[in-house]
């Protein structure tokens, strides 16, 4: 399947934009859409879920979907099904953002918050985003508190994923094939259970002497360990995965896993095409950094100055977030860091920080050519 993974598009005539009303596509072409997201091997497990498809006020070979429930998330798609955005449409010159004018009438449609509405603080450091207009039991998917979750640290581990899985969903096993090939990573994975099967089996894996493995070695290869849970493990693992059913609610399916959040508040169904573009997602989606990250970050870059007799120091590495009790940590043996920088819908994408020049002004400027900054727009061609 074709995706764009970013794309800020902007409608050059503000007064159409404003006053523009969805409308249905053809039905000729509403049916060849549908038929061509069912054909892919990311969005066939989409396709249920679509509530509606409509017209957009910048182009006649482009829908938006939009999907049923409790979810005013917004998604454009290609005529052909042959691509879909994740982006926010700003017209020009106003600034109206098209996309969110569209979310909040879905969300007012179906009852929801306001997505304008202030978004309560996470309850810890480690804590995804919380979700505007998410209620307890309301069926949308969306991470809860860590101390839920698997924890798993990978290199140096300063980014971070929340991911909702389930041992027995096929395109979770698709996520971690790509999982696999990335590092410098925190990953928080919460099991998603909806039978005593699924439930027995998640128990198993969470009881695990190395849950992430359990997971993995299960969702890749269908291994799974014989060994039985002590008692108080396993009634610690079936009251959290209770607490993720309740907050997620028994009208979620679990045929939408798996369901990806970002630092940065964004969530998607739609899987990256490997594990390359993932690692692109993940970077693109961190949350800003404040101005203590900044003053912490100077102060460690520069050496404290040593007197001239002293012995130099071996070399240390950053340590981890110390994990909570409740979470389990594994920690790859590669140190190299990375710092990374929000995505911005309104703004093309900046580097990560470590690219940035930290060279006094009177140094030479960089080569033309040499800019790593991502591009504003990513294409995956077809396998």
């Amino acid at each position: 399947m074709k995706k764009l993974t970013l794309l800020i598009l902007l409608a050059s005539h503000f007064a159409t934009a404003a006053d523009f009303q969805p409308a249905p596509p053809p039905e000729d072409v509403q049916e060849a859409l549908l038929a061509a997201l069912k054909n892919g091997r990311n969005t066939a497990a989409m396709v249920e879920y679509i509530d509606a498809i409509a017209t957009v006020p910048f182009s006649s070979d482009i829908y938006e979907i939009s999907f049923k429930g409790g979810n005013n998330e917004i998604l454009y798609v290609s005529k052909d099904g042959g691509y879909i955005f994740q982006a926010d449409i700003i017209a020009v010159p106003d600034a109206l953002n098209i996309s969110r004018e569209r979310r909040d009438a879905l969300a007012a449609a179906k009852g929801l918050a306001n997505t304008a509405d202030p978004t309560p603080a996470a309850k810890s450091a480690d804590d995804p985003p919380a979700k505007p207009g998410k209620k307890a039991g309301d069926g949308q998917f969306a991470a809860p508190a860590t101390e839920l979750a698997l924890k798993e640290a990978k290199g140096d581990g300063k980014r971070r994923l929340w991911i909702m899985t389930a041992p027995d969903c096929s395109m979770c096993k698709t996520l971690e094939e790509q999982i696999g090939s990335i590092s410098d990573v925190t990953l928080y994975r919460y099991l998603y259970t909806h039978d005593d099967s699924s439930t027995q089996r998640a128990i198993a894996i969470t009881c695990h002497h190395n849950p992430n493995e359990a997971l993995r070695d299960y969702l890749l290869y269908g291994l799974a360990s014989e060994d039985k849970p002590d008692e108080a493990c396993a009634t610690a693992a079936a009251d959290k995965l209770r607490r993720i059913r309740e907050e997620t609610g028994s009208s979620a399916d679990r045929a939408e896993l798996p369901v990806l959040f970002f630092p940065d508040g964004e969530e998607t169904r739609v899987l990256a095409a490997d594990g390359d573009e993932l690692d692109r997602w993940i970077t693109m989606h961190q949350a800003a950094k404040t101005d203590g990250d900044k003053t912490e970050d100077k102060r460690d870059d520069t050496p404290a100055a040593a007197p001239d007799n002293a012995t130099p120091a071996s070399d240390t590495n950053d340590s981890d977030p110390a994990p909570t009790d409740s979470a389990v940590d594994l920690s790859d043996s590669d140190s190299s860091s990375e710092k990374t920088a929000p995505l911005d819908a309104s703004q093309p994408p900046q580097p990560p920080a470590s690219e940035a020049p930290a060279a006094p002004a009177t140094e030479t400027p960089a080569a033309p050519g040499g800019d790593n900054k991502p591009p504003a727009v990513q294409v995956l061609r077809p396998q």
